[in-house]
């Protein structure tokens, strides 16, 4: 029983898309399209309703080696990605340590004791006004191009 049931919907949902379709235009001018014959005596002309085919331009099935192809290539883009990110982060650091290393500098440089190194013998040598002063100008210049304010 419920297999009729079930062959009879079939049959009644495939009927309409089998079955002819009319096209006639009435007396007042306006076009009908219908699947049952118009009135007696109105001229209609029976057209063909096909599915139309999937187009033969340059759209194709994609294949597992194309997905394949562009899962790879986003993987490559990402890590490009995540490289450049990591190379700006570093690239902040190296500029963050070179203003810290600018201000200490110049916080013992303009501190105002006396400067020296030890030369070869362990000896002292102190810093003169004029070494002092190109060493300022100079860490005042890694400070500008190294520290935001």
């Amino acid at each position: 029983m419920t297999a009729r049931i079930l062959l009879a919907s079939l049959l009644a949902l495939a009927l309409p898309a089998a079955a002819a379709t009319y096209k006639w235009v009435d007396e007042k001018g306006v076009t009908h399209y219908s699947e049952t014959p118009p009135p007696e005596g109105t001229p209609a002309k029976k057209i063909d309703i096909a599915p139309t085919p999937p187009s033969s331009g340059t759209a194709k099935p994609e294949t597992a080696d194309d997905w394949k192809t562009k899962e790879l290539e986003f993987r490559q883009r990402r890590l490009k990605k995540e490289h450049a990110e990591a190379d700006a982060d570093k690239a902040a650091d190296e500029r963050k340590d070179r203003c810290i290393t600018a201000r200490n500098r110049l916080d013992v440089l303009e501190g105002g004791r006396g400067l020296y190194h030890l030369n070869e013998r362990g000896e002292r040598v102190f810093m003169s006004e004029e070494e002092r002063s190109a060493e300022v100008t100079k860490w005042r210049e890694v400070l500008k191009s190294s520290c935001d304010s």
